[in-house]
């Protein structure tokens, strides 16, 4: 980078500070509930696009999925998202923001009863904020690769400038204005990743050349089908499975996105923000960085490559990481001055905004789960005090780990991303659906499900097997240990159940306590109706994916048939959920 790039980087890395710093003071009037919470006042728009910034991370991870696996690349995480987005966008978004609530720990002070519950809760609080920090470690780790090949700078010089800035904003703007610059941040990565994608295509030949390049050195990398080498029957199934349970997931229905659904304006705008988010997360964000992954397929080879491929063909660079190749595609390709300073700034973007987001997420849960807990008699301008300084603990204790412990990038994607939140998958149906369900099969859950993960994919390396066994495994030994437990110790009381069920009402599962009970209010949609809803949901993402693959090679049926799909349901869906009738229950 010269002089010009950087000063292009150092602008755009302002600006998101700056914006992020005018909303100080709605973060500051209405203590850690205007801070975490954004004084509830999140419109879809904002929603949606920060919910999809968020799920980014970096550029890089999907460029480099699709240079190692090709189109197969995107199934590895396709497969779970077109099931749990529309899921979590129909059924869970409106409970969480129903119940009024800062933090989805504080769920276990409703569902559950008695001093049992106080420590669950704690508990889990405790948990959430250790994902919160490996996560952040491990985005944190990816950047600082992603960038090397541009940026040749030390973890540490990453994170004392980059993540310096997005500390500041973080901690002065609260979630409100973590959401605001992730609005930004995300325009700035769609744009800036276009732009240079229409830049590079005239330099490689034109995207005919190159996709008859690909076709001849890496055979079926564009094939359309979702079963391949790296994502087979198998390992397919079980991201369905898993996709189905998603709304349990702190990367997914719950953690970042929930803390989301619970500042919106109000239901429906909690919804709609989860379907604008699904069409950018799936399709949107990743047609440029799917366009950038093929091209990278005929530039370059990597120490991955070879047992599947062999050597390395005449003219192409070797990586020492597969994680370089983002940056080593813009060191190859010829850009206008200041060019690459704009790119980095999206990478830059793409890394703040995740970033940000747990670092405010994380943060939430030691002030609203620990330290309010213990002392009740805080004012307003204290809690925001402590939420500051909460935030830059985590944000400290994550960069040691990054620095420490983080490496071999497509491990650490696949552990974030599939592994790491198995054990509390089945507690998005038990809370919600099952009323026997009680605190000890919660904390069950809460207190095996990391070190368990942890055990599996690094110490017994199922990180080097199938995909489907560790993940099978870890889902059978979670089911059967949660609902063991939740089966030998005692129910929760009436009175607890009620109370949770008025909070939130659950759309199935308590038919008993509401027969038990008359007064109790009905719900605003039957299951059926919910269910069918969910079905339209799934289809449009399914045409939606299968379309935004098949354009890279021309294949007019599947864009076709894929687009509409994709708006016919889509459309259907969004009809039934804001203009149409349900029948009610």
């Amino acid at each position: 980078m010269n002089k010009l790039d950087w000063i292009v980087l150092i602008i755009f890395t302002l600006i998101s500070m700056i914006v992020g710093m005018l909303y100080t003071r709605s973060a500051s009037t209405k203590g850690q509930e205007g801070f975490f919470t954004a004084n509830r006042n999140l419109s879809w728009w904002s929603l949606g696009i920060s919910n999809s910034a968020t799920y980014q991370s970096g550029l890089g991870a999907f460029v480099m999925l699709i240079f190692l696996f090709g189109f197969s690349g995107n199934w590895l995480w396709w497969a779970q998202w077109i099931i749990w987005m529309p899921l979590v966008a129909i059924i869970w978004s409106k409970m969480w923001q129903r119940m009024r609530i800062v933090t989805t720990a504080e769920l276990i002070s409703i569902r559950y009863g008695g001093k049992t519950s106080v420590f669950a809760r704690r508990a889990y609080a405790l948990i959430m904020c250790l994902f919160s920090i490996i996560t952040m470690a491990y985005i944190t780790g990816f950047f600082a690769k992603t960038i090397a090949p541009l940026v040749p700078m030390s973890m540490v010089s990453i994170l004392l400038l980059f993540g310096t800035v997005t500390l500041i904003y973080t901690l002065t703007g609260g979630l409100m204005g973590s959401v605001m610059v992730s609005v930004v941040q995300m325009i700035i990565m769609i744009v800036g990743s276009l732009v240079f994608l229409a830049i590079i295509i005239p330099q490689q030949g034109g995207w005919s050349s190159i996709i008859s390049h690909v076709e001849s050195i890496r055979h079926g990398a564009l094939s359309l089908n979702p079963v391949s080498d790296i994502t087979p029957p198998l390992t397919l199934l079980m991201f369905v499975i898993l996709g189905l349970f998603f709304a349990g997931s702190p990367t997914a229905g719950e953690g970042m996105t929930a803390q989301r659904f619970m500042a919106a304006k109000n239901e429906k705008h909690a919804l709609g923000g989860q379907l604008f988010s699904t069409f950018i997360s799936l399709c949107l964000r990743i047609i440029p960085l799917v366009g950038l992954g093929i091209i990278c397929i005929t530039m370059f080879w990597s120490g991955d490559l070879v047992s599947k491929y062999g050597q390395a063909p005449h003219g192409f660079k070797m990586l020492g990481d597969p994680a370089y190749a983002w940056g080593e595609l813009i060191k190859a390709s010829h850009l206008p001055p200041g060019f690459i300073g704009l790119l980095v700034a999206t990478e830059v973007a793409a890394y703040m905004s995740t970033l940000s987001a747990l670092i405010n997420w994380g943060s939430s849960f030691i002030v609203n789960d620990f330290y309010k807990e213990i002392k009740h008699d805080i004012s307003k301008k204290q809690e925001v005090k402590i939420s500051r300084i909460t935030t830059l603990i985590l944000f400290i204790v994550a960069a040691l780990i990054a620095i420490l412990f983080v490496d071999d990038m497509v491990s650490w994607f696949i552990f974030i991303n599939s592994i790491v939140v198995i054990f509390w998958l089945p507690l998005a149906y038990f809370r919600f659906f099952w009323p026997r369900f009680n605190v000890w099969g919660e904390m069950a859950a809460t207190i095996l499900g990391l070190p368990l993960t942890v055990l599996f994919w690094f110490i017994l390396d199922f990180q080097h097997k199938p995909i489907w066994q560790g993940t099978g495994m870890l889902f059978i030994i979670a089911l059967s240990v949660i609902t063991l437990v939740t089966i030998i110790t005692p129910r929760e009381s009436d009175e607890t159940l009620k109370n949770f069920y008025m909070r939130c009402r659950p759309p199935a599962g308590w038919k008993k306590l509401r027969m038990k009970y008359p007064s109790l209010p009905g719900h605003d949609q039957t299951l059926r109706s919910q269910i069918f809803d969910c079905l339209l949901g799934i289809f449009a993402c399914f045409g939606l994916s299968m379309a935004t693959n098949a354009v890279f090679i021309g294949n007019w049926l599947i864009i076709i048939l894929g687009s509409c799909s994709a708006i016919g349901f889509g459309a259907w869906l969004i009809k039934r959920s804001f203009t149409g009738k349900h029948e009610v229950s």
